[in-house]
């Protein structure tokens, strides 16, 4: 069947137009559109875009295994690329009437995967030339030199990459237990938060712009600072919910 690509924007609900970042809003999701349509006539299924979307992750991720600058920018429009497609498989699905839980999880998994990537590669990229010292920007000093300490700015991004996936399996699993006890909330403040700041929102930015100026190692620092604080907060909240008597929202 062929869809128009009327129909295809018009799938999107009011609630998932909200949640979109600014990022997704402006670039990502009006390249979708069309992105989503050609998949559509090509008969290709949402999994399988969800798919192609993990394979630019990686090869993001493997370019910035080597030496060449032009290739770690190349890395960058490859993870553009992804957000693309990660808002095009969605967009199919929905036109569709495709969407599943296995759909969804599909999905989870490309963007938990993408996660390491990204930061795996904002860590590579750092060690090109100019880029692992750690500066204050337009002034010339250097607060820590990456060759004095080897290997800091990937214990960084492990540690970053590591709290952002631990916060996500904390609130999931938390999620998992409230549905059982019949319980649902509506997302909160923070999946916006989330959304503005991730992979499809402005991390793939701060990744271009870092790379051209040298300031990775402030990226670095950023998102271990976000996720770790993230990752800290959330156990704490959902520990104190987990010992408190059970209140079903009204």
């Amino acid at each position: 069947m062929k869809y128009s690509l009327n129909e295809i924007v018009g799938s999107l609900p009011a609630e998932k137009r909200k949640a979109d970042g600014t990022v997704t809003t402006v670039i990502l999701r009006p390249l979708s559109w069309p992105a989503a349509w050609l998949f559509l006539r090509l008969g290709a299924s949402p999994n399988a875009v969800t798919a192609l979307s993990a394979l630019f992750s990686a090869a993001g991720l493997a370019l910035t295994m080597t030496a060449v600058p032009a290739l770690h920018a190349l890395a960058v429009g490859f993870f553009f690329v992804f957000g693309v497609l990660d808002c095009a498989d969605g967009n199919m699905a929905r036109t569709i009437g495709a969407k599943n839980p296995f759909g969804g999880w599909v999905d989870a998994a490309g963007g938990y995967f993408t996660y390491f990537a990204q930061m795996t590669a904002i860590a590579l990229s750092a060690r090109l030339p100019g880029g692992q010292d750690l500066r204050i920007p337009f002034s010339g000093i250097t607060l820590v030199a990456g060759n004095d300490f080897p290997g800091v700015w990937f214990l960084v991004a492990t540690l970053a990459v590591s709290s952002n996936l631990l916060m996500r399996l904390y609130h999931q699993a938390f999620k998992n237990a409230e549905l059982l006890a019949g319980i649902r909330r509506p997302a909160g403040k923070e999946k916006r938060f989330s959304e503005e700041i991730g992979i499809t929102g402005y991390m793939p930015v701060f990744y271009g712009l870092a790379l051209a100026f040298g300031y990775l190692p402030w990226v670095l620092l950023f998102y271990l600072f976000i996720y770790g604080g993230g990752f800290c907060v959330t156990a704490f909240r959902l520990f104190r919910r987990a010992s408190a008597p059970i209140k079903k929202p009204d």
